[in-house]
């Protein structure tokens, strides 16, 4: 028996189409809907029955090799057939349907009816029309939620190694992550027991932060960079107390200096010695603020005592861990201090109390008297030497000194000076005071 066939043909792309809904749970098989109708060659329909149809698919018109071919036994009624290619057997899964495809359908052992015919598209599947496979062709994609099988690209081609590539600019929303990410924002990890709120984050107009497990660990600003906790690179390490180490061992840490700029006493006191009496101070509690002086260009800010038997103290709290605590400083010789036995002398000292219970004596220094020495016993080199005008006309002179001890909490610091004149003949003086712990 001739036949003859005529046919329409419509599909739809349910895969691509829901792809871009809302959040896809499993990849959805490519279908495609074909109608057709069958005829004999008198024009009238074929008989009622299942035949055996096979439908193939080429990228061209006439000839050429068929891309996709399925056998289907399709039921056909009063000449009017549909079937669906693609749900059973040969799937079409390996199409990407990115260009014009031709259908060939074959019934029987008959050859195929030409011409082949041209596949259309739903009218909501034109956005995926083209070689480039762009859709829409312009406009914003909109989605709720989306979920890429394998790669995501913005202006660039398909990578090798990343799952994510994009040429040009990319944006997040500033914020702290929240635990365990609540927040959505900025850049943050998950996996290898990640929860999200580790990552890159920026909290304020010009400032980056580095957050693990939803603390700020590292701070960057404009000029500026601050670590929580302890920071280490290579040999050198800094914990959150401000210690360095080198190589596992400690370093000193500077937590105090006391320069006196601008007639500041930093705090510092002094304490009266025994009533009628040139000594005691040291063990006497504290009577007044120390008065700074300036000696000017080189020797700079001190502070000087008004009588020459005072002594100074002040308390140290430094924060952080420490076993070891170093004072370095600037103690002045002013006047015409006594030389050899009995000589007059300076002294630092530490204690942990202001009355001097347990004072201990870190340095001591016993100045020689240069402007009765050999060729400095001049009154110009005296006079060219003094920088403090009591008394007048006599050599000047400081020499920088240093004392460590052992200790691991708040200690007090002592200078002072024993001698055997009055503040007229004598003085003494103390500067650039730095305190280091470690």
């Amino acid at each position: 028996m001739k036949m003859s066939v005529t046919f329409r043909v419509s599909f739809l792309l349910f895969g691509f189409l829901t792809l871009f809904a809302s959040t896809v749970h499993a990849q959805i098989d490519k279908n495609l809907s074909v109608q057709g109708l069958l005829k004999k060659a008198s024009g009238v329909a074929v008989n009622d029955g299942t035949y055996t149809i096979t439908f193939k698919l080429y990228d061209q018109a006439t000839g050429g090799t068929p891309l996709w071919t399925d056998v289907l036994p399709t039921e056909v009624s009063s000449g009017i057939y549909s079937a669906t290619l693609g749900r059973t057997g040969n799937t079409l899964d390996a199409l990407p349907f990115d260009q014009m495809y031709y259908l060939g359908v074959t019934v029987g052992s008959s050859t195929e009816l030409m011409p082949r015919t041209p596949l259309t598209s739903a009218p909501y599947a034109l956005s995926l029309v083209g070689t480039t496979n762009k859709f829409p062709s312009s406009g914003a994609i909109r989605a709720d939620s989306a979920r890429v099988a394998t790669n995501l690209v913005v202006g660039t081609d398909f990578p090798t190694t990343h799952t994510v590539v994009v040429t040009g600019g990319f944006l997040a929303r500033g914020g702290t992550p929240g635990l365990n990410g609540v927040n959505n924002n900025g850049y943050a990890f998950e996996g290898n027991s990640g929860d999200k709120d580790s990552g890159l984050f920026s909290t304020a107009d010009g400032k980056v932060s580095l957050y693990a497990n939803n603390a700020e660990v590292l701070a960057a600003t404009p000029g500026a960079a601050t670590a929580t906790g302890s920071l280490s690179a290579n040999s050198v390490a800094i914990n959150s107390t401000g210690n360095v180490s080198y190589n596992g061992q400690g370093t000193w840490r500077l937590v105090a200096a006391d320069y006196f700029e601008g007639g500041d006493d930093n705090d510092w006191q002094y304490s009266n010695p025994d009533a009628g009496q040139s000594f005691g101070a040291w063990s006497n509690a504290v009577a007044g603020d120390a008065t700074a002086v300036n000696y000017g260009d080189i020797a700079g800010w001190v502070i000087r005592p008004g009588n020459n038997d005072q002594v100074f103290k002040k308390q140290f709290n430094p924060g952080g861990s420490f076993n070891y605590i170093k004072v370095v400083f600037k103690f002045f010789a002013i006047g015409n201090w006594d030389f050899g036995d009995g000589a007059s002398a300076g002294f630092a000292a530490f204690s942990n109390n202001p009355n001097g219970s347990d004072i201990r004596i870190g340095w001591d220094w016993h100045p020689q008297y240069h402007s009765g020495t050999h060729n400095y016993d001049n009154n110009p080199f005296r006079a060219a030497s003094s920088f403090d005008p009591i008394p007048n006309n006599y050599s000047d002179q400081w020499t920088t000194g240093e004392m460590i001890g052992r200790h691991s909490g708040p200690f007090w610091v002592f200078f002072g000076y024993a001698n055997n004149e009055n503040a007229d003949g004598e003085n003494f003086a103390v500067g650039g005071i730095e305190i280091w712990v470690k």
